[in-house]
């Protein structure tokens, strides 16, 4: 047997067990690239080698296989650089701001170290050590959040558990006085800011909460059933950063020079880019957030055109000339 092709097979196996929805064919051909028979062949490999496959019900009403085994620890093998990029994403997190999710992160990075520990203990992450002492975080000029200790852990019991959270506020502005808040949590967004997606406990409209701005988070014995019809990934879809408002169709003309830095950038996760005869690359998408659009849209300067719609072209225009005013002062 070739060395892909059983390399193939543990991966598939471990990633039977590790999806909790399973693995459709349709699933294993897509992951190994691969026709439908050899989908079928390395299915009936795992299962011969590792145990019975499970069959589980779904929506799609397709079969999804999971496996259930406990013969895979010792096949499973994690590199060097699985480890490292384990630990530049906890630095990145912790740079970020979001320190209870570092910690954790590298608490996972150093468990598998220690699981991955051979026969001698100087050889044991050697080349972890070694990658991470090359590689380092460039400095993000920005804000930087804080957030309180164990806030990201009661979100999430809250939101697990479907519980009413509560939490004071922080208004903005001078003076403002805090408010004591009861929402129904649905979620979290990582951007710029960690954002806490939820609607009040007696309106359905979804808000954004600042996790920065957040104190004093608690835990009610209040029940919520979130609205069956909301779905995080659309919602965050919607905007083109974190400000949610009406969505609206957005068409822009990269310059032939800009071109290449542009195909390269991802302005929306449904975006279509057509690439034209003269070098010149359009980007089609449908967000909101014309403001967050303009602020980064600037940044472009003369190489990126507006072509629709006209309302934000023209608030681009404003806002770059009111910025080449004030640097001119």
């Amino acid at each position: 047997m070739r060395y892909e092709r059983l390399n193939n097979i543990i991966q598939l196996a471990t990633l039977l067990q590790v999806r909790r929805g399973g693995l459709t064919l349709d699933d294993v051909m897509r992951e190994f690239n691969v026709s439908r028979r050899t989908a079928e062949r390395l299915r009936d490999v795992v299962e011969a080698a590792f145990g019975p496959l499970m069959t589980l019900d779904a929506e799609d009403r397709r079969v999804h296989w999971r496996l259930d085994s406990r013969n895979l620890g010792g096949l499973i093998r994690v590199s060097d650089e699985e480890l490292a990029n384990l630990a530049t994403a906890a630095a990145s997190l912790d740079r970020s701001g979001l320190a209870e999710q570092a910690a954790s992160l590298q608490a996972l990075a150093d468990k598998l170290k220690a699981k991955a520990r051979s026969g001698s203990p100087q050889d044991a992450g050697a080349g972890t050590e070694e990658l991470l002492r090359a590689e380092g975080l460039a400095m993000r000029p920005g804000p930087r959040q804080q957030l309180e200790d164990g806030l990201l852990s009661t979100v999430r019991e809250a939101i697990r558990r479907r519980r009413v959270l509560t939490f004071d506020y922080a208004a903005r502005g001078p003076g403002a006085p805090n408010k004591r808040r009861r929402v129904r949590p649905y979620g979290v967004l990582y951007g710029n800011r960690a954002l806490l997606v939820a609607p009040t406990e007696r309106h359905d409209d979804v808000l954004l909460w600042r996790l920065s701005s957040v104190r004093g988070a608690k835990v009610t014995d209040a029940a919520f059933m979130p609205d069956a019809g909301f779905d995080l990934t659309a919602f965050a879809k919607r905007a083109f950063g974190v400000f949610q408002e009406r969505p609206f169709n957005v068409t822009l003309r990269f310059t032939p020079n800009a071109a290449p830095d542009a195909a390269a950038f991802l302005f929306h996760p449904d975006q279509q880019v057509e690439r034209h005869d003269d070098g010149s690359l359009r980007v089609r998408f449908r967000a909101g957030g014309a403001l967050e659009m303009c602020w980064h849209l600037c940044t472009w300067g003369e190489e990126v055109a507006i072509e629709r719609p006209d309302r934000l072209r023209k608030q681009m225009t404003d806002l770059c000339a009111a910025l080449a005013a004030h640097h001119a002062r």
